[in-house]
């Protein structure tokens, strides 16, 4: 858990590789798929020859914070609340109000929702085996907002936000038509994003959450009864764990499949036994182990385990930086192609893939409509998607003017105190041409 009083990660602690050295990145994840041993081998290493001479693995090159950084049903969601109206009334058993008048959760925090019959409710919770085996959920059946367009984009890096803040940038998602909404929830603290859930719930834009640790560690506090709290309230899709292919997500230690499984398995079992379908990946193109072989090794794994029926209810997260390759570049943009052959060799079957960061970026005003048509034409792309591609995410739509203090993550923000992208006018532009 967070210790920070003012809600928000220390600098530094669990998020996503920063860009500041984007175009280190850029050749990073240039280089061509890699070529793996036959399927149930040893090993699966990539075949790069030269890797170890690469100037990213030079000791130190890479030593950088990290940031948090992816015919159809409708579904018809609870809780429509109104913009502007006040945070929803809780006994005062369940919620504490701090000086700065934000919520933060205490006691059960369940707002009457019935636990579940089992007697033991803390997050260790074994889920029931007939919950793991009704087989693969069809993509059809994973949930999706109203009049999707698979448009994401990330919320302000913080774990909670004000009510004014909140109602201010929904109503720039929803003047974006954005569809799909990425935020950051505290361990299993309940209550401090019910607001921002609501909102996102009433405006049409489905509420993904990624449930917040400082790098790989145990999720602290009671994941069921949170997973419970929030899929009342509208949230299906909860992401675990962050980049697990990058050291600075491991504690500086060297990236291993074996440790993410160890943590992510017990936590997806619990999402899935209490109604939520959890997030896998989240692997960065730019990690220090490369996130194809990454996620081959995992997926082997979890067969090797004999838990593959833990991801009948899942789906991979997906982080979409694509820097200034063309969007027809397999190792760009459409990396996640190779993400879904990866999936479907091992699993025989595909997964839902959503973006849950991306972006295009640069620096510069002269780059800035470079950027633009980046951006466009990923989001353009998504109007005639691949049945499994849920959906693309732009990371971020503020920090600083949304409550952020880290400075580093600024310059990729869409709105600033002073300025706001000139990216912000064309997506509203975009909207109103690709409703």
């Amino acid at each position: 858990m967070l210790t920070t009083s003012s809600g928000w990660p220390a600098a530094g602690q669990g998020f996503a590789q920063v860009l500041a050295a984007q175009l280190a990145a850029l050749t990073r994840f240039s280089l061509p798929p890699p070529v793996f041993a036959p399927m149930g081998s040893a090993t699966s290493v990539p075949a790069y020859a030269s890797l170890a001479l690469s100037p990213w693995n030079i000791p130190g090159f890479w030593s950088l914070t990290s940031q948090a950084r992816t015919p159809q049903p409708t579904w018809v969601r609870p809780g429509a609340v109104e913009p502007g109206a006040p945070p929803p009334q809780v006994s005062g058993d369940e919620r504490v109000t701090t000086e700065d008048g934000l919520l933060t959760g205490s006691g059960n925090g369940l707002n009457g929702l019935e636990k579940m019959e089992d007697p033991r409710s803390s997050s260790v919770l074994r889920p029931p085996s007939s919950i793991l085996e009704t087989g693969p959920l069809p993509l059809e059946a994973f949930p999706r907002p109203p009049a999707d367009n698979g448009r994401g984009m990330h919320w302000i890096p913080t774990v909670r936000s004000s009510p004014a803040v909140v109602d201010r940038f929904v109503r720039e998602l929803v003047d974006m038509n954005i569809k799909w909404g990425v935020f950051l929830n505290d361990g299993a603290n309940i209550g401090d994003n019910d607001y921002l859930v609501r909102q996102l719930v009433a405006h049409g834009i489905e509420p993904v959450m990624r449930v917040y640790t400082n790098g790989l560690e145990p999720i602290s506090g009671d994941l069921g009864a949170m997973v419970r709290h929030y899929t009342g309230l509208g949230v299906h899709y909860f992401q675990l764990y962050n980049e697990p292919n990058v050291a600075a997500e491991n504690g500086g230690a060297a990236p291993d499949v074996n440790r993410y499984l160890d943590l992510w398995l017990p936590a997806a079992k619990v999402v899935v036994a209490n109604g939520g379908l959890p997030g896998f990946g989240a692997l960065s193109p730019g990690g220090d182990v490369d996130d194809r072989a990454f996620l081959r090794d995992a997926l082997l794994a979890i067969r090797a385990r004999g838990e593959t029926a833990v991801l009948d209810r899942a789906w991979l997260s997906s982080h979409n930086y694509a820097g200034e390759r063309p969007l027809s570049d397999p190792d760009g943009f459409l990396r996640f192609r190779q993400y879904d052959a990866i999936i479907r060799s091992i699993l025989g079957r595909p997964m839902p893939i959503i973006g849950t960061e991306g972006g295009s970026y640069t620096v510069g005003p002269v780059d800035q409509a470079k950027q633009i048509e980046q951006v466009l034409g990923a989001y353009r792309y998504m109007l005639q998607r691949e049945p499994y591609n849920f959906a693309y995410t732009y990371w971020i739509i503020a920090n600083r003017a949304g409550g952020g203090h880290d400075p580093a993550w600024e310059w990729q923000a869409l709105f600033r105190p002073d300025w706001t992208s000139p990216l912000v006018e064309a997506l509203k532009q975009f909207a109103q041409a690709y409703a």
